[in-house]
């Protein structure tokens, strides 16, 4: 290890244990000692060793070793006063010509000035900003401030993206966030619903509902949204509301949205390069205890949209319990009635040229933590190595009625996959799997479920009120 690598260690108080959370690319987690080093078991390990088809594996495990680099995103320029726009020229100048060692443009970034990611190989993360240029930390705090760069990741900007590759997002569009905090989807959605390409605007612009069920996190998202100094001609086009997603309510008004973004409440495993300290946390429950309530978020945000609107379903896991799973049994809920009704999109090409994704799988199995019918056997003891004595075993359940008989918690029957002939029918494959390995990111998922037709007994304002 360099010395540099070793200036760049940080101590995580989670683990308990020194975790290098910036240094150089890597080949093999289990050769370069990196924070996961030492919580893959021996069988992994060995399992790993000479098997070319595991190649996928370690090159997942080698990236989610190395923290996230840092990533920015220059707000549109039609979101960005002619004060700004001139200053935004020449910050994107500056990091093209004096910092291009630390930062570039991402090559599938068909504007070539929108996301900026650390070069490869540079080991500049949110970490070692400060330390290894305090200069280019300066110019990047300034222009947050200011409104021109925004701090966001690669996997948080994709259903965003998605959306308005679709042209289901554009200048005039009314859009709904389910689970808005912490607010970037928000302002990036903000900057293409209510800042209009051209001038004079052609038509009035359009609206965002930011909705959390957590009045505190709902605070702070308003704080965000006041602290990015963005126009409050523009954030006035921001409605916050404070309700449980899964069962948010219909606008009075009966106007319904052209489209939904559905980030909903996830395990986190694909956060693990950003917060190392989910990993020794996880479990399979996890995901399993969610998946309801992913269900019925998605579920309900499909009621919610107009006809012809589009749900951009996502999450920062790679499980597919809460992903495949969760788009499966609300394809299967939409088209009870009718075939047809929702359908998975296509992801647009188009907006991210080069862009390596991978599509959604269409098998998938389901486990548990089993602890035995020992009860002390949950008493997780160490060796003087710190391996664990007594761990839980893995058990994998091949049907429902296997999982109930196990009492598995929180079991659902649409945790698995449907029958073959049904899954090919979904066409679960157009959904978007963004591995770290791909792009140098954070593992992330996203869906675009279109709905055609009703998905529910839906009554108009003029029915209802014929009831009175």
């Amino acid at each position: 290890m360099s010395r540099a690598a070793k200036r760049r260690k940080k101590k995580n108080p989670v683990m308990g244990k020194e975790a290098i959370v910036d240094t150089e690319d890597v080949v093999s987690v289990i050769e370069n000692k990196r924070f996961l080093d030492n919580r893959i078991s021996p069988k992994l390990q060995a399992a790993l060793v000479d098997k070319p088809e595991c190649k996928h594996i370690s090159g997942m495990l080698s990236s989610m070793s190395i923290a996230l680099p840092l990533t920015l995103r220059i707000r549109h320029p039609s979101f960005l006063s002619q004060d700004l726009k001139s200053k935004a020229k020449l910050i994107i100048d500056e990091l093209n010509e004096k910092y291009s060692d630390l930062v570039c443009p991402v090559g599938y970034d068909a504007s070539k000035n929108t996301i900026y990611q650390a070069a490869q190989g540079s080991g500049l993360s949110k970490f070692s900003l400060g330390k290894m240029s305090p200069e280019l930390k300066a110019l990047i705090v300034q222009a947050t401030a200011s409104g021109i760069i925004a701090r966001q990741e690669l996997g948080s900007m994709l259903p965003v993206i998605a959306l308005a590759g679709i042209e289901q997002m554009q200048y005039g569009t009314k859009c709904l966030d389910m689970c808005a905090s912490p607010g970037s989807k928000t302002l990036q959605a903000l900057e293409i619903v209510a800042s209009s390409p051209v001038q004079p605007p052609l038509k009035k612009q359009g609206r965002i509902v930011a909705n959390d069920i957590h009045p505190l996190r709902l605070d702070s998202l308003k704080d965000a949204i006041e602290r990015s100094s963005v126009s409050s001609s523009l954030t006035e086009r921001i409605k916050y509301t404070n309700h449980d997603a899964s069962k948010f309510p219909t606008p009075k008004s009966g106007s319904r949205f052209d489209c939904v973004i559905a980030d909903v409440p996830c395990s986190g495993d694909g956060t693990i390069r950003k917060d190392p300290h989910i990993l020794p946390g996880w479990i399979p429950s996890i995901s399993n205890s969610l998946h309801e309530l992913q269900l019925n978020i998605l579920k309900r945000s499909l009621k919610l949209l107009k006809l012809n609107g589009v749900v951009a379903y996502s999450t920062c896991s790679m499980n597919p319990i809460e992903d495949e799973a969760v788009v499966a049994a609300a394809l299967a809920w939409g088209n009870r009635f009718e075939k047809g009704s929702v359908e998975l999109v296509d992801w647009p090409e188009k907006a991210l040229p080069g862009f390596i994704r991978r599509p959604g799988v269409e098998a998938w199995r389901v486990a548990n933590y089993h602890w035995g019918d020992d009860e002390s056997s949950k008493d997780n003891t160490k060796d003087d190595r710190g391996d664990v004595e007594d761990a839980p075993r893995l058990q994998w359940y091949n049907s429902y009625e296997e999982a109930v008989e196990d009492n598995v918690p929180h079991v659902c029957q649409s945790f698995w996959p449907p029958n073959a002939d049904v899954v090919v029918d979904m066409k679960l494959e157009k959904c978007t799997r963004l591995l770290p390995q791909d792009n140098d990111t954070g593992g992330f998922f996203v869906a675009l479920l279109r709905k055609n037709r009703e998905v529910g007994i839906v009554k108009t304002p003029s029915e209802l009120q014929s009831k009175h």
